[in-house]
Formats: structure tokens, C-alpha cells, sequence
């Protein structure tokens, strides 16, 4: 099979915000960053790209009204971090970027992650994996 490559689009209420929340928290911009109906970063050094489509303009593309994320989550990404101390470092930069922490840093079965919100209320996990 060819490889295939996976983008994500997301509905957001203002591009500019997301776009400064985002660089902040130090992901690549993809391509322009001037647009005011998309905000696109580079997620992975494999290129996984998460595309921030303004509100209006990804239900006119979906044709579907956007879920409310305020109300509840229907998806939450995951961005894998290198030591428990980086999942803390990650943690103080969506503080200062204006995210907000949803659960805590904290040790699980599979390693130490935590939780945050951003501008639109999406749902990110940060994710240490630790190979015992």
C-alpha cells in the first residue's frame, strides 16, 4: 500500500488566537501565517499537519454545524514528549500561552501525562511513554 498522509481539520472561533497559541507552545507554521480563515502547523516531524479552520468556513466546507466543545469532546490528540520532565516544561507553556490544564501531571501505567484545553476548548493529551 501507498503511504498515505493524514491531515486534521479543526473548526476554531479566532485564527489569529489559535495561531499564537500554537506557535507559542513552539509547533511549525505550515505554510502562510496570515491567513484569517486558517491557522495550519506542522505536528510531527512526519509531517502530520492539524489544519484550524475558522468556524464558519469549515461547517460551509464539512456542511455539518460544529459540536460544541465547551459541552463535551469527541476527540482528544495526543503529543508524545521525551521525559517526564518535558511533559512539565509542556505543561508551563500552555499555561503561559493561555491554555488551560485539565487534569495534572501525573504518573499512569504506561508512563506520565497530562491533560490541556486550548483557546477552542480541544482537548490535548501530553504523553511520556515509559518502557519499563
Amino acid at each position: 500500500m501507498a503511504k498515505l498522509e493524514v491531515w486534521a481539520n479543526m473548526p476554531v472561533k479566532d485564527v489569529e488566537r489559535t495561531r499564537d497559541f500554537f506557535k507559542q507552545l513552539g509547533f511549525k507554521v505550515n505554510g502562510s501565517d496570515e491567513s484569517l480563515e486558517i491557522a495550519s502547523f506542522i505536528f510531527s516531524d512526519d509531517h502530520f499537519v492539524i489544519h484550524f479552520f475558522r468556524q464558519d468556513i469549515f461547517e460551509q466546507s464539512a456542511k455539518s454545524a460544529v459540536f460544541e466543545t465547551y459541552k463535551g469532546s469527541e476527540i482528544m490528540f495526543t503529543i508524545g514528549a521525551e521525559s517526564q520532565a518535558a511533559v512539565d516544561s509542556f505543561k508551563q507553556k500552555v499555561i503561559q500561552a493561555g491554555g488551560k490544564v485539565v487534569t495534572e501531571p501525573m504518573n499512569i501505567p504506561e508512563g506520565y501525562n497530562f491533560v490541556f484545553a486550548d483557546p477552542d476548548a480541544h482537548l490535548w493529551n501530553v504523553f511520556y511513554h515509559n518502557p519499563q
